[in-house]
């Protein structure tokens, strides 16, 4: 169903605005239409609204429902609306560790209060899932004069806040003092849409250029970190094609990206592309058109957005002043940039290790293992004895031990003995045969049929290249 608000002709921008804030109840209830309103309390859905028989047809112009952000300003305005002269609006931006009771009650609402809230809210949304970063919106209603204790005290009328981009939760105090919570969803439409260009400055930089987002480049370069060194194999002017789910709204808008189903790379100019395919026992990869798995048994860079700072061999040390082998390879990056295991297998050692700083040592099979040094801090639960998955996050960047600048020291050992992370030869991931096969070239002429009718990225406006931390270490 398309509803719709009707207006007349000619009014001003400022007055339509003034229009839906006055609408505001209406066009709360109205919402499920559009975005899928959800109460616990409350039908799944509402009969349209019908024009007024007062205003002649040939008068009216239609304008469609306000955008997410409109509907939820009006919303938010009416959760205050019996006490207006008494009330102010409050944000609060979220901060790493921070409680919703804590937030509450530094906001100056008494912590019983806070309590009966947040049991309310925990119907639509877990304040356990409450993030950094992550904005509440607080309707404050300010306490008579007398009755507060320890300073400014206040009642709570009202709450939004935004879990993620698709949803927003609503709270609002009836006149007895109790809480009622819903969520309002928006409606989306999956497509498929197509970021296409070329590597000038980095894939993160050119990738956002193409229209791709962050998520989407994140999973198009882990995908070829098994078998791409980003530093030295990328030349000017290498081709990527990402063909990668994204969700809509009515007006036809991008409101978020899924997942990547196509990916394409040519480093040196010889094309690598792989395809999104769940087998038959649940487990989804990305293969290329023969079947063969774009994982490899380890990674080639175990660290996202880094640039190689020092290769495997010998060279001058920049502590120590003379030169000697380095065994490793050197990747320089942003203190606190997560660092991935290389591949599955335990963890031999994770604790402080001489010249290293903290240090972590993965024991694969095939007898090999990984090491990665000069962390600023461990993985949770990352622990000698540990199992880790690949691509699991182990550590972060850092400058701990013996160097001159935060960078990940990341080492191969086949058999007891340092190898070239960058040239070493590990076995190949899965290789799909028979009746895997048949159903993977059923999947993947449906992609190639998506790929062609997939909607064009908007490309942006290129931003400068995030800078690495350099080290010499």
């Amino acid at each position: 169903m398309d509803a719709r608000i009707l207006v007349q002709p000619g009014i001003s921008k400022t007055h339509q605005a003034l229009g839906l804030a006055a609408l505001a109840v209406p066009v709360f209830l109205l919402g499920a239409a559009i975005y899928n309103l959800r109460s616990h309390n409350e039908p799944d859905s509402v009969p349209p609204v019908q024009a007024s028989n007062d205003i002649p047809p040939q008068t009216l112009a239609v304008l469609p429902l306000p955008d997410m952000a409109v509907l939820e300003q009006a919303v938010f305005n009416e959760l205050s609306q019996d006490s207006l002269s008494r009330t102010h609006q409050k944000k609060i931006k979220v901060r790493p560790g921070a409680t919703l009771s804590k937030l509450l009650e530094n906001a100056g609402i008494d912590r019983g209060e806070a309590a009966r809230a947040i049991t309310a809210l925990a119907t639509t949304f877990n304040p356990r899932d409450l993030r950094a970063g992550q904005t509440l919106n607080l309707s404050l209603e300010t306490i008579e004069p007398g009755s507060a204790k320890d300073g400014v005290r206040y009642h709570l009328a009202g709450l939004t806040t935004k879990p993620d981009v698709t949803r927003t939760v609503l709270l609002k105090r009836a006149y007895n003092g109790d809480f009622s919570a819903r969520e309002l969803v928006m409606d989306l439409t999956a497509g498929q849409t197509r970021a296409t260009g070329s590597i000038d400055a980095s894939l993160y930089v050119d990738g956002l250029a193409a229209g791709a987002s962050d998520a989407v480049i994140a999973a198009f370069a882990q995908l070829f970190a098994y078998s791409v060194d980003f530093q030295r194999g990328i030349r000017p002017g290498d081709r990527f094609d990402m063909v990668f789910e994204d969700f809509r709204d009515e007006r036809g808008a991008s409101i978020k990206s899924g997942n990547l189903i196509y990916a394409m790379l040519a480093p040196r100019g010889k094309e690598k592309a792989f395809y999104r395919f769940e087998t038959p026992d649940g487990e989804v990869g990305y293969y290329n058109a023969e079947g063969q798995s774009a994982k490899r048994f380890l990674m080639k860079t175990p660290v996202k957005g880094a640039r190689i700072s020092s290769g495997f061999g010998r060279r001058k040390h920049p502590v120590l002043g003379y030169t000697r082998a380095h065994k490793g390879t050197d990747f320089a990056a942003v203190r606190g940039t997560p660092i991935m295991a290389a591949g599955n297998g335990v963890i031999e050692r994770s604790s402080r290790y001489g010249s290293y700083g903290n240090y972590v040592r993965i024991r694969h099979s095939n007898g090999y293992k990984t090491a990665y040094a000069h962390m600023s801090k461990y993985g949770r639960g990352v622990k000698k004895g540990r199992r880790v998955n690949q691509g699991q996050i182990i550590g972060y960047v850092g400058a701990t031990g013996r160097v001159t600048g935060a960078h990940l020291h990341y080492e191969v050992l086949k058999n007891g003995r340092q190898v070239n992370p960058m040239t070493v030869k590990v076995p190949t991931g899965r290789k799909l045969k028979s009746k895997e096969l048949k159903l993977f070239a059923i999947e993947k002429a449906r992609i190639d049929t998506l790929i062609e009718n997939a909607r064009q990225a908007h490309p942006t406006k290129r931003s400068s290249d995030l800078g690495a931390t350099d080290s010499t270490g």
